[in-house]
């Protein structure tokens, strides 16, 4: 089709055959009819000679980067040939450009390289690529989209923090038991079902509640610290990804010391130490906004995941009616802990829950390394 210079010339290229026609002038007719059969050529050319798709490789082939990193990206078009322009589609945060590179010919086809400087946490989308071909007076163009989108994932910044909370469980019977690596320490009670062990009833829980109450226990050994994020971001996006820094101290942390770990979203994702680091920060990394997230949805489920290991919720804004729901799983494991990172208002403190705020990433760190369990 033809370009915008291809278009231009065969406006005036129309202008000047009208014009001739209509005065009497041959060479305006003349030259007219010239510009038209120029752009028509250049079109039927390019046509003629429009680019098959080609197999279209990306190196690395899977990236990982942080904000402010700059990646090189080289793309490979086998079979392409020589004399095209390649057109890489960059999107990122809801928008979309078209970079042109220079196209570099070789033995099996093109290539070319460019760089990438992500600004925030998110996900970009590599590709795919456009192959085109120009006339060589820029007239007209043909192309063809190859290959597929790749992603470069932008991880939250983290930094280590200086420790991290613990604690137990409180028993029916009272006391504190905070137990040993390996050994089986009381979680909760539950309503007895058929099969259950009748030594673990609990008869004095049963005759308050009328009803059989069985207790449950956990080995210690299976605790782990369990990272919720919010990702509502009912702020927006901006606020999510404060609130995702702030997640990614307190699990890089734990997993940096080699502490069982799990991350769940309000909106539903997970991963957990099995995934390593990469594959913690990778859901961080692409959780968008989810609106209209189920968040006490996500604290049971933490609740139940975490074996009476300590539970941090971390949001960019929470209701006093929230904090409750959290400040709930306390008799179910360790004590709470919820860390509000955003421009306020922030929640009073609850009973039974450890509250740290800060308004950006940055005083998170500082406010978290002031919190009662460092000192």
């Amino acid at each position: 089709m033809p370009t915008t210079r291809g278009l231009l010339i065969a406006g005036a290229g129309l202008v000047l055959l009208a014009g001739g026609v209509a005065l009497g002038y041959r060479g305006l007719a003349v030259l007219g009819a010239v510009a038209l059969l120029a752009v028509g050529a250049a079109v039927a050319w390019t046509t003629f000679r429009r680019p098959r798709a080609a197999e279209v490789r990306r190196a690395p082939d899977v990236v990982r980067t942080a904000p402010g990193a700059t990646v090189r990206v080289r793309v490979a078009a086998a079979g392409g040939g020589a004399g095209l322009r390649l057109r890489e589609r960059v999107a990122a945060g809801g928008g979309e450009r078209l970079l042109d590179l220079a196209a570099v010919p070789g033995p099996a086809g093109v290539s070319a390289a460019y760089r990438v400087a992500p600004e925030r946490r998110g996900v970009v989308e590599l590709g795919p690529l456009r192959l085109e071909r120009v006339d060589p007076f820029g007239l007209a163009s043909s192309g063809a989209v190859c290959g597929t989108a790749d992603r470069l994932l932008v991880h939250p910044r983290w930094e280590a923090l200086r420790a991290l909370p613990g604690g137990g469980a409180t028993a029916p019977d009272g006391g504190l038991d905070n137990g040993r690596t390996g050994v089986l320490t009381f979680r909760s009670l539950r309503d007895y079902v058929p099969g259950d062990d009748t030594r673990r009833i609990h008869w004095r829980s049963s005759a308050r509640r009328d009803r059989l109450q069985v207790r449950e226990f956990s080995d210690t050994a299976e605790t782990r610290l369990t990272v919720v994020l919010d990702d509502r971001a009912e702020g927006g996006p901006d606020l999510l990804d404060g609130a995702a820094e702030a997640a990614a101290c307190v699990a890089a942390t734990a997993l940096g010391s080699g502490l069982p770990c799990a991350l769940l979203l309000a909106g539903g994702a997970s991963a957990d130490e099995r995934a390593g680091l990469p594959g913690v920060l990778d859901v961080l990394a692409a959780a968008p906004p989810a609106p209209g997230a189920d968040l006490g949805a996500a604290l049971r489920a933490a609740r139940d995941r975490s074996g009476g290991g300590p539970v941090v919720l971390v949001s960019a804004a929470l209701t006093a009616a929230e904090l409750r729901a959290l400040a709930a799983l306390g008799g179910r494991g360790a004590r709470p802990v919820a860390a509000v990172v955003g421009p306020g208002p922030w929640p009073e403190p609850e009973s039974g829950v450890t509250l740290v705020t800060a308004r950006t990433p940055a005083e998170f760190t500082a406010a978290w390394n002031e919190a009662p369990w460092t000192r």
